[in-house]
């Protein structure tokens, strides 16, 4: 039957943020492949409403396996329910959010399929002889690798932030399909009692404007002064993994692979090479400013904006210019 499916991971009262995010991959990727757009929805009821509201994003067909062990989350039965959905229906590819949830269910799915599973992917596309091309960091994180699975469904799971949202269609014309099964297999785990923790906001998530440094600011306190700028900016601070783990900031301003994936309008990275386990968490950002000592350094060459310049230099003078804009005192 073939199709493109995304697993439509379900939280409280919505999908997740990344099912809608893989459905931008998807709609852009399934056309060239000849497949159809499918969200995989488990449940223990009729989640036919919900799962109507994925039609206006350009899905083709929801699918919501049904039964009343499916009322929360359990890797081993939902990898056992979706291995036979494979089994019966043959999806050419299947991609699951990087969430705790999809990296929990994406491998074990793989494993009970003997499919392979590329991890962490950050990019798609498709080759000549019409297969999905895999992209992501390779190990160690300093080249790009481009994978071809062998087996199918192609799987991967997919950072949340790495794709745009995906925008709603005039006319959506998909179809919700429920399965209501009559057994599921019995799971290992049985959930004692259900507490929900606070739930940690990332100090970069949803920023519109992100400040980041690098070893280039050379010490602790002239990348204190990225918070003044960020304070008049109404930005966030993000920073690279060397600078994470010299403790100049805390490792939950780490961006790249280790850490977040930004989509800004506007990125400044002050100090910043530009490795590619840094670059690889800020490619949804719209307009990007590099400072640095170092034309030829990647982030330079990637920049809409390079200032070739000492970034310890250029940061207060530029704090100093917009604060004075900002009271009105243009001539500072």
């Amino acid at each position: 039957m073939g199709g493109f499916w995304i697993y439509g991971q379900w939280q409280e009262e919505d999908f997740h943020p990344v099912v809608y995010e893989l459905l931008s991959v998807a709609r852009r990727l399934a056309p060239r492949l000849g497949e159809r757009v499918t969200v995989v929805v488990l449940g223990a009821e009729d989640r036919r409403e919900q799962a109507e509201t994925l039609l206006a994003y350009g899905v083709d067909e929801v699918l919501c396996l049904v039964h009343p062990e499916l009322s929360y989350f359990r890797d081993d039965v939902y990898a056992a329910v979706l291995a036979e959905a494979v089994r019966e229906r043959t999806p050419a590819v299947f991609l699951f959010g990087a969430t705790a949830e999809g990296q929990a269910l994406a491998p074990r799915l793989a494993g009970l399929l003997e499919l392979g599973l590329t991890a962490h992917c950050t990019d798609f596309e498709v080759d000549e002889e019409g297969r999905l091309v895999q992209i992501r960091p390779s190990f160690g994180e300093n080249v790009m690798a481009r994978i071809v699975s062998r087996t199918r469904p192609q799987m991967a799971t997919v950072r949340p932030g790495v794709f745009p949202r995906a925008e709603p269609v005039a006319e959506p014309r998909g179809l919700v399909e429920e399965v209501k099964l009559s057994a599921v297999p019995r799971s290992a785990i049985r959930r004692k009692a259900r507490r929900r923790l606070p739930r940690k906001e990332s100090p970069l998530s949803g920023a519109r404007v992100v400040v980041a440094g690098g070893r280039g600011l050379q010490n602790r306190e002239n990348f204190a002064r990225l918070f003044e700028l960020a304070e008049l900016l109404g930005a966030a601070v993000g920073a690279t993994r060397p600078v994470c783990h010299l403790g100049w900031i805390s490792e939950d301003h780490m961006i790249g692979v280790s850490g977040e994936t930004v989509s800004p309008k506007l990125y400044l990275g002050f100090g910043i090479s530009g490795a590619l386990q840094h670059t690889v968490g800020i490619e949804g950002a719209e307009v990007v400013v590099a400072v640095n000592t170092d034309p030829e350094a990647p982030l330079m060459k990637r920049a809409d904006i390079a200032v070739v310049g000492d970034a310890t230099r250029i940061l207060p003078l530029l704090i100093r210019r917009i604060r004075g804009i900002k009271e009105g005192n243009h001539g500072t």
